[in-house]
């Protein structure tokens, strides 16, 4: 009696999971929608205040982009379906008996229509299947980026090369896979296999079929990579060790320069200023800090003098900076330590003299000395960035 009562509770749940449904879907498509931009922002302030590379910052962004973006992609069709099943359901009720063909054009009398339940039971079947599909997809790849959390954790905690975290994370992740498919009874497949994320993969691929599932699955890693790409958009600036592209050199992005333009309050990646328009005797320079930078001063001394590059010695964090004014080199001695911007970012003050300067549009351009540090054989030395940062400024 008690487990008929379970099964028929069971079928219950099942016939208006619609409702729940629904509600999680809108609920949950608000939110992810927000998460990546909070996502964007925590990442620029592990990379700026607590010294994280920009490749394990951009790991982590992507992975979670690409299980939002999953769910996103999930959710938005089954609303869609759900509500295309609505309107069916509103039909069976309204036209119980479905197609009354003496009443239809002569023409029309002899196809064999259908009752609307059975596309009414064939989407309710659908909107059930679609609903479960990313946690196949989603909990892998999150378990993942979790484990890639913990050791970039263990990496900024006591410092360490980067190199060896991400050798210690493919290592890692290859000898995993490997013990999941070689052996019938290996310990470590049959964890995965009997977790839930296994058991709804499994499900789909022996009811849709083993092939079916990998190929879509696939087809979706390449759906999302549009909209990962635009969760990234503007993360590469944050890259302090490369020059700017030429298009972004050649036109500078004034939202990245100035906080008047900066609508949607986020930190600045490299030099800034308060006004493109400027009426007074000196232009207020803001250089963001970042950790690691400021930490590397010693690997850049060891590496110095390099006869290409024009530096003899760097023993502050301003020092690898070069800054130009209509190509005039200017050293700036007075710097102070603040927290500027909308978000209140850590950033060097410098004062820059231009009173000198005659009405018009006039020229920054910064240059910076940078460290690259060893990742797979290749870095541990100095790069000489002329292409570093540049805008145009108004001096009235």
């Amino acid at each position: 009696m008690e487990k008929q009562s379970e099964i028929t509770w069971l079928e219950h749940l099942q016939r208006n999971s619609w409702e729940p449904e629904v509600i999680i879907s809108g609920i949950s498509l608000a939110v992810l929608f927000i998460i990546p931009s909070r996502l964007f922002e925590v990442s620029v302030v592990l990379i700026q205040d607590y010294g994280l590379e920009q490749i394990p910052a951009q790991l982590i962004l992507v992975y979670f982009s690409l299980i939002i973006t999953v769910f996103k992609i999930f959710l938005v069709i089954h609303l869609v379906m759900r509500f295309i099943w609505a309107g069916m359901l509103g039909i069976t009720y309204a036209f119980p008996d479905g197609v009354i063909k003496e009443k239809l054009f002569k023409y029309s009398q002899t196809v064999e229509y259908p009752h609307p339940n059975i596309y009414l039971l064939k989407l309710e079947r659908w909107c059930s299947m679609l609903y479960g599909f990313p946690i196949s997809l989603a909990v892998p790849i999150f378990s993942i980026t979790v484990y890639l959390i913990l050791l970039i954790g263990i990496y900024l905690v006591f410092n360490l090369d980067f190199q060896v975290v991400y050798l210690v994370f493919m290592v890692s992740i290859i000898f995993f896979t490997i013990a999941s498919f070689v052996g019938k009874n290996s310990r470590i497949k049959n964890k995965v296999g009997s977790s839930m994320s296994g058991t709804i993969g499994a499900v789909y691929q022996s009811n849709l079929g083993k092939w079916a599932f990998v190929i879509f699955s696939l087809l979706l890693v390449l759906i999302s990579a549009p909209f990962i790409t635009q969760d990234l958009s503007g993360f590469s600036s944050y890259q302090i060790q490369v020059n700017l592209d030429q298009e972004d050199f050649d036109w500078p992005n004034d939202r990245e320069y100035f906080e008047e333009y900066n609508s949607e309050k986020k930190r600045f990646p490299r030099v800034w200023t308060p006004t493109k328009r400027v009426n007074e005797s000196v232009l207020e320079i803001f250089l963001p800090l970042y950790r690691r930078e400021q930490n590397s001063i010693a690997q850049i001394n060891s590496l110095l003098p390099k006869d290409s590059i024009p530096y003899e010695k760097v023993e502050s964090y301003q020092d690898q900076f070069r800054i130009y004014l209509n190509d005039s080199l200017f050293q700036l001695k007075d710097w102070s330590q603040v927290q500027a911007g909308h978000t209140g970012q850590r950033a060097l003050l410098g004062q820059l003299p231009i009173g000198h300067l005659s009405p018009g549009i006039h020229e920054v351009r910064l240059e910076k000395l940078t460290y690259l540090p060893p990742f797979l054989g290749a870095g541990n030395d100095l790069r000489y960035r002329e292409r570093w940062a540049r805008f145009e400024f108004i001096k009235e």
